[in-house]
């Protein structure tokens, strides 16, 4: 007899192809989406950093002092998000110069999640 057609075999086979194809695709599409979301995550909080440097500088070029040392905490909205930046000034072995480090957290349901970017600047008098 000459049958055409799949045998049931056959089709069973590539449906199973069909399946973990299908499951290697979505679990790739995951993944990219996932390093999508991580690496916006991280590319904000840079942003929010470098910000508050600069309003940082800026104040000090209006108002010019020495930088009182020690810790500071600070709420800023930012691409629909919420952040925590943490600052932290200390002193160096000029009398005159200041490092600072930024740490940037992002707030979730009330959470802090974090850091996802950490600066250190030197800032001076002058």
């Amino acid at each position: 007899m000459n049958a055409k057609g799949f045998t049931l075999l056959e089709m069973l086979i590539a449906v199973a192809i069909i399946a973990i194809v299908g499951t290697t695709i979505s679990a790739a599409v995951g993944n990219v989406a996932n390093q999508t979301h991580a690496m916006e995550r991280r590319t904000l909080a840079n942003w929010v950093s470098q910000n508050a440097m600069t309003r940082l500088r800026i104040d000090l070029r209006v108002n010019p002092r020495v930088l009182p040392v020690g810790k500071d905490n600070a709420r800023i909205y930012m691409g629909e998000r919420e952040w925590d930046v943490l600052t932290e000034v200390e002193a160096t072995e000029s009398p005159l110069l200041r490092r600072v480090e930024l740490d940037v957290y992002e707030v979730v349901e009330g959470e802090r999640q974090g850091p996802f970017d950490h600066l250190v600047a030197f800032v001076g008098r002058h």
